[in-house]
């Protein structure tokens, strides 16, 4: 029999076999058994008992021959009630092309790229390339040679998260973290999970269903296994029923190695098993098919500005990069549907092609999801139980794992450790420090050697992957690799040390087994002494480092974050003595010289790039570099932290900025890295901006940011708005607060999850720094147990905090109570901010009585939003008479009305009123109060701003305050009157008011 028979029939038995659940491939064997005792080819059970499915294939294909055990599994399909499976198989010929010679040769094992073979029964077209999806789609060969099998994709895949995001590329730009490892982020918004069944679905956004999704991932988030999933859901009826008859796979690195000149025809046709597509009927109905363009970051520069006329016609032969472009962008056959895969890197080229897009962002997996790949990878529970439970106590690996690729590279060398009888001996806490692992790994001795196995001709190979990413080039040719002195001996040992791989689909190309990989050698050859790295004038470190910029969407953004994690010093002697790879010792100091000229240039603020640049700086984990790095910067603000990952970069770097004077850590709507929290649901779901308690960050983080607090005396201003504290993280941040050398003077804790019992931490540390006059609590749940405690700190005589933000604390009247009693005995305290806040007239009338204590110094008061109705004038009209340091009152978005004006004026006008802002926006004011409020402003002569925005005062009201306004009397200098409808006689008298007296400031 032909090689390729037995190796194709070996790979179709394994496909039906992986389809049977474990209950079933038990009761496989059990019947197996039986039939088996009966005849020649009997099958030890001991080598039955514990074989997989790929093993069972084997097992059955050597005991019996191809066409015996085809015949034998089909039979035995039909007595488990497999029918589905037993049906399939009439329909397949593998007897007719078997030989009946009986055992066959099992030399290619994990070859598992199948074909289709012609049945003995006629199928419908979409059956037959449903069948056809199902043999390409469903086994997947694992990247680690050493396992030498292939892995049904179902069985492997993982559930990945996916967030549906804003369209603009501007905006993604600015959220998106590098190539490497960056989760989605939120810029004053919120965003939506989405199942993949509904990727094609309208929503409240768009009532039509997309006809283009972009799916974007950085480098190894699972893009390409995604879309494979999809095909095979389709293909087994599962996915897209009802919306597409057919679904077309093009991988863009075959598109970079294609014919010159394709068609649409010529592209459909690749996909099909047999030699002529039913193309007319396929393409009837265009709005049935979609396209699936897998890579699109991969396609080669000449992709990316095809020049020529487009491709209207699928029967025109065109230039393929013509071809893809009509096809994106809808020139050809504009009815279809396309789900595009990219890298961020490439999102902007290709939004110029798209019209309006949905776009799709790949997250990675959350904790749940870790831990089930982990089960998945690992056959034996035991086995898994033990390496999750060890991984998950590595925090930083563990935290590492939430990007896929990840995840395979630390199971793949803890398997292997585990079958030399160990455990991972190595703490991985980069992302540098997972992929120098994994080559290790690879890298091990033989049985009986002593001694690691040499990386032949490591310079070629970096120098290879570098020229290849700055051609962006994943595909290499012989020649190419002759050109960097690379032979066949060096590739035949890249290729069986699981380095290299051929392109299965372009037999004369190789490609490192992941692009992430080339990156990692890529990064490796600009630390290497003795390269021509430093002669090239292309391909120098100065040139890397200027065209990427710490740019969060650099296409180099993954190779430089290499690049400082293999410059740690124990990384570096390691590649020294072990390898004996030489590292320039001249590429820290020209690191630290660029990030330096960086600091200069944007005048000492760290901001644009920031996290990326925290990225690389946490790859290197030297306390000594990253204090020279940071010393240039007084200002670092960090944006759009996502994920635990982030948050554990971003504190950690910040632990060793000692010049810092403030640092701006800011956090984003949720947290992808924690716990599933959508399992058992189905369709878009909102994630919740205020995350469980349980979901709270790493005590690590909180433990860095208070050793940052005791360490630098030069910071004044902390923000941790959005971060997910919790009570457990305030009370070790409250440790650095409360540290002599901390010398902070604001801080901002705003939605931190900061519960009522932090609340006491909070007022110990009020109580101890002799600094800290500042402190936004805004927007956690403290409640009147919270504020109860808070206020005990705010009323100790040692306390000197001056301003103080409640905004949304879920306050009420009980409160007003307790801040009251702070008024009448703090006289540091200046501004108050309570906006937000149910207190209702009650709660008014009892924090009035704090005002009118004698003691009180408080100049600004913020009560927007607070329930507050007419009655509570009268109480602040009392207040406003007595009180003369407030200054400043703003009671915007309270239903006051014009009741309420007539007795807030009664205080204005008083002699010892000293009010100079107020803020009555969207009071439900009309014309009425237009009249009270002029007679105000011809007797006070301290009031000098009035903010009226969003009032019916109509033109009446508005021409009633001119008036008074041209009085010489009147000291106001602002008026704002936005929202109203005026009139062209109104504005004329406003427009004449600002000539007469042009400092004042009419908004309108």
């Amino acid at each position: 029999m032909p090689q390729t028979n037995s190796r194709d029939g070996l790979c179709r038995l394994s496909s039906y076999l992986e389809e049977l659940e474990a209950m079933e491939l038990k009761k496989f064997k059990l019947y197996l058994g039986t039939a088996t005792e009966m005849g020649e080819g009997r099958i030890p059970w001991g080598r039955m008992e514990t074989a997989g499915p790929l093993e069972m294939a084997q097992l059955l294909v050597a005991y019996c021959g191809v066409g015996e055990a085809w015949l034998l599994a089909l039979s035995i399909f039909d007595r488990i009630n497999r029918k589905d499976l037993w049906e399939r198989g009439q329909r397949e010929d593998l007897v007719r092309v078997s030989s009946p010679d009986g055992p066959s040769s099992l030399g290619s094992q994990s070859a598992c790229s199948l074909e289709v073979f012609p049945g003995t029964l006629r199928k419908d077209p979409q059956e037959t390339y449903r069948d056809h999806v199902r043999r390409k789609f469903r086994l997947m060969e694992d990247r680690n040679a050493r396992l030498g099998e292939c892995v049904n994709l179902s069985h492997r895949y993982t559930r990945l998260l996916l967030v549906k995001e804003h369209s603009n590329p501007r905006w993604a730009q600015q959220k998106l973290l590098d190539t490497g490892w960056g989760h989605a982020r939120t810029v004053g918004h919120q965003a939506s999970l989405i199942q993949l069944e509904t990727l094609f679905e309208p929503d409240e956004e768009r009532p039509e269903p997309p006809r283009t999704v972009v799916l974007q991932g950085a480098a190894g988030m699972g893009k390409s296994m995604l879309v494979h999933k999809v095909m095979l859901d389709w293909a087994d009826g599962r996915l897209f029923q009802d919306r597409f008859d057919y679904l077309f796979y093009i991988n863009c690195r075959e598109m970079n190695q294609s014919a010159p000149e394709r068609s649409a025809q010529d592209l459909i046709s690749s996909c099909w098993p047999e030699p002529s597509a039913p193309l007319h009927e396929l393409l009837r109905v265009p709005e049935r098919l979609l396209f699936i363009i897998d890579g699109f970051d991969e396609l080669k520069p000449s992709f990316h500005d095809p020049q020529g006329p487009w491709c209207p016609c699928w029967e025109d032969k065109r230039p393929t990069e013509l071809l893809l472009s009509s096809l994106i962008r809808k020139k050809l056959l504009p009815g279809l549907s396309l789900l595009i895969t990219t890298r961020p890197t490439a999102l902007e080229k290709l939004h110029r092609w798209l019209e309006h897009p949905r776009h799709v962002e790949i997250l990675g997996f959350s904790e749940a999801e870790r831990k089930e790949y982990f089960y998945k990878y690992f056959y034996n529970a035991e086995q898994a139980s033990q390496v999750f439970t060890f991984v998950r106590d590595n925090e930083p690996l563990f935290t590492l794992c939430f990007v896929p690729l990840v995840c395979w590279v630390v199971c793949t060398c803890l398997k292997q450790q585990l079958e030399e009888g160990g455990l991972l001996r190595q703490t991985s806490r980069t992302t540098t420090a997972v992929y120098m692992l994994y080559l290790l790994s690879l890298m091990q001795p033989k049985p009986g050697s002593p001694t690691l196995q040499a990386l032949p001709n490591q310079k070629g190979l970096c120098s290879l992957a570098a020229h290849g990413l700055w051609n962006q080039k994943i595909l290499f040719e012989e020649q190419d690799l002759r050109k960097h002195g690379l032979d066949g001996a060096d590739v035949s040992s890249f290729l069986n040390m699981n380095i290299f791989q051929k392109d299965i689909n372009c037999e004369k190309f190789y490609s490192f087994i992941h692009l992430s990989f080339q990156e990692f050698f890529a990064a490796m050859y600009y630390i290497l002494d003795g390269g021509d790295s430093r002669s090239n004038p292309d391909q120098n470190l100065t040139r890397l480092l200027t065209e990427y910029g710490f740019s969060e969407t650099s296409f180099l953004a993954l190779t430089v974050r290499f690049l400082f994690g293999l410059l740690n010093e124990e990384t570096r002697s390691y590649l020294e003595k072990t390898l004996c790879w030489k590292v320039s010792p001249r590429i820290k100091v020209e690191l630290l010289e660029w990030i330096q000229s960086r600091a200069l240039s944007v005048g000492s603020t760290l901001q644009q790039g920031s996290l990326e640049l925290l990225g690389c700086l946490y790859e290197i984990q030297e306390e000594e570099f990253i204090q020279q790095a940071l010393s240039h910067f007084q200002v670092v603000v960090v944006s759009h932290i996502t994920t635990k990952m982030e948050h554990m970069v971003a504190s950690f770097c910040v632990k060793h900025c000692r010049s810092a004077l403030v640092l701006h850590l800011h956090g984003t709507a949720y947290s992808a890295d924690e716990e599933d929290r959508t399992k058992g649901t189905s369709g878009p779901q909102t994630l919740s901006a205020q995350l469980p308690e349980r979901n709270i960050l790493p005590d690590a983080y909180s433990e860095q940011l208070a050793t940052a607090l005791s360490t630098n005396p030069n910071l004044v201003e902390l923000a941790l708005n959005h971060n997910a504290l919790g009570g457990r993280g305030v009370k070790l941040l409250c440790q650095g607060l409360r540290h002599s050398n901390c010398k902070l003077q604001n801080l901002r804790l705003k939605r931190c999850q900061v519960s009522s019992s932090a609340c006491q931490d909070l007022s110990a540390a009020l109580t101890a720094s002799k600094s800290l006059m500042r402190m936004d609590l805004s927007g956690n749940g403290l409640g009147l147990p919270g504020m109860q405690l808070l206020c005990e700190g705010l009323r100790h005589p040692h306390c000197r905090l001056q301003m103080i933000q409640l905004r949304k604390c879920q306050l009420e009247a009980g409160a007003c109570q307790e801040m009251a009693l702070v008024l009448s005995i703090n006289q540091h305290l200046v501004e108050l901010d309570l906006s937000g806040n149910a207190l209702g007239d009650t709660g008014l009338r009892l924090l009035c009585e704090g005002l009118r204590h004698l003691a009180c110094r408080l100049r600004i008061l913020w009560l927007k939003i607070c329930h507050l109705t007419a009655a509570a004038c009268e109480d602040l009209a009392s207040t406003l008479t007595v009180n003369q340091s407030l200054m400043e009152l703003d009671l915007s978005l309270n239903d006051l009305g014009d009741p309420g004006v007539l007795l807030l004026c009664e205080g204005l006008r008083h002699p010892q009123c000293k009010l100079q802002t107020l803020r009555l926006d969207s009071c439900g004011l009309t014309a009425k109060a237009c009249e009270d409020l002029s007679s105000v402003l011809g007797l006070n002569q301290t009031l000098t701003e009035l903010y009226l925005t969003n009032n019916a005062l109509g033109n009446t009201g508005v021409r009633l305050l001119c008036r008074r306004l041209i009085h010489p009397g009147c000291k106001l200098r602002v008026l704002w009157l936005f929202g109203i409808n005026l009139n062209k006689m109104t504005h004329r008298r406003l427009a004449a008011l600002r000539g007469t007296k042009p400092y004042l400031d009419i908004g309108c």
